[in-house]
């Protein structure tokens, strides 16, 4: 079993057994990977959910848009296509993605969840059975289902997530058929993370009085494709030590009124306009509207998103030769950068 102390310590152990110590090479679908069977690794400090690795270069508008388009119980590809057109060439139907795990999770999604239930959501019933009884072994929500099986492109890598009160902790587990290290679980964990976090928000909110447990995760295959081989070499020989000594500034904790305000309905508006190219230069209006606990925390999110659509226009100029208009989205993004209220945000150039 490997363990970090956060993320980065975690993620550079997993590269380093699939890199020195990994058990098969396989071929899926003709493509070679270097794989290891039933991994199980557990991160102490879930909140700490970012890679601080400069050989895996992160990107952070991705981090948080996906996460919001989680949050939201949207699985529609052309909204998270603007941040990844990854997910426009896996979808089924071209219009939706079927490993939308928040339209599973925090919405009757019908795929899932059957009528009799009532239009009753996963979470919701997590929330119940830990709020009833704190030594649950129910709190579980289903990702992958039968019904999966007649999807083509979309077939959800993740099997389900399984929440436990135990010690004053509250502790997650979530067990994956199939696990990319290089673009899975860089983006995986901080979302599921802070999935836990919410959890706990809800459950203090509800009157328990918990910490944030252990992240434990279980990957059925964890692998890392060809492709990547030389990346994998560069992160498996990095010095966390070096990392934590250079600065690894601890994430703040997500407001404890999320549970009743949140912000996700605003943060879709704003990311809507700063698409169609409003109020970028205006943002600190945004940053105002939410309530006074989460304008540091949120404003965050509301710069990240964008700080990514300024750098699309600014690659769109580029390509079309308009200097004028490059000038202005690289101040937007300067702008942007240096308001960032947490300092670990700015290590991210994406």
């Amino acid at each position: 079993m490997i363990r970090g102390r956060d993320f980065t310590e975690a993620y550079i152990k997993l590269a380093r057994h699939i890199e020195d110590e990994h058990e098969y090479q396989s071929s899926p679908r003709g493509s070679l990977v270097k794989e290891s069977l039933g991994v199980r690794f557990e991160i102490d400090d879930p909140r700490n959910r970012l890679l601080y690795i400069p050989e895996r270069k992160m990107a952070l508008g991705y981090t948080i848009a996906e996460a919001l388009w989680y949050f939201l119980g949207n699985n529609k590809t052309d909204w998270i296509s603007y941040y990844s057109s990854f997910w426009g060439n896996i979808s089924d139907d071209n219009e939706t993605a079927n490993s939308a795990y928040g339209a599973r999770i925090f919405k009757p999604h019908p795929r899932v969840l059957t009528a009799h239930e009532h239009g009753a959501t996963q979470w919701a019933t997590c929330i119940e059975d830990l709020t009833k009884d704190n030594d649950t072994r129910r709190a579980y929500i289903h990702i992958k289902s039968p019904l999966d099986s007649v999807a083509k492109l979309d077939v959800p890598c993740t099997i389900g997530m399984q929440f436990f009160i135990r010690d004053g902790g509250l502790h997650l587990l979530v067990n994956m058929r199939s696990s990319d290290l290089i673009l899975g679980i860089t983006y995986d964990i901080p979302a599921f993370t802070l999935m836990q976090e919410l959890m706990l928000l809800e459950l203090n909110a509800r009157g328990l009085d918990l910490k944030l447990g252990r992240y434990m995760h279980v990957s059925n295959s964890l692998h890392v494709y060809e492709r990547h081989f030389e990346m994998l070499d560069k992160i498996a020989n990095v010095s966390y030590n070096n990392l934590v000594a250079s600065g690894i500034p601890p994430m703040p904790k997500m407001p404890s009124s999320v549970p009743y305000y949140a912000p996700w309905r605003d943060l879709d508006c704003f990311q809507e306009s700063y698409r169609e190219g409003q109020r970028l230069l205006t943002i600190d209006r945004d940053v105002k509207a939410f309530d006074h606990d989460q304008i540091e925390y949120f404003g965050d999110w509301a710069r990240i998103l964008a700080i990514h659509s300024a750098r699309m226009r600014l690659l769109s100029a580029k390509k079309a030769g308009d200097d004028l208009i490059m000038q202005d989205n690289r101040k937007v993004i300067t702008k942007l950068r240096a308001e960032l209220q947490f300092e670990g945000y700015r290590a991210f150039k994406r």
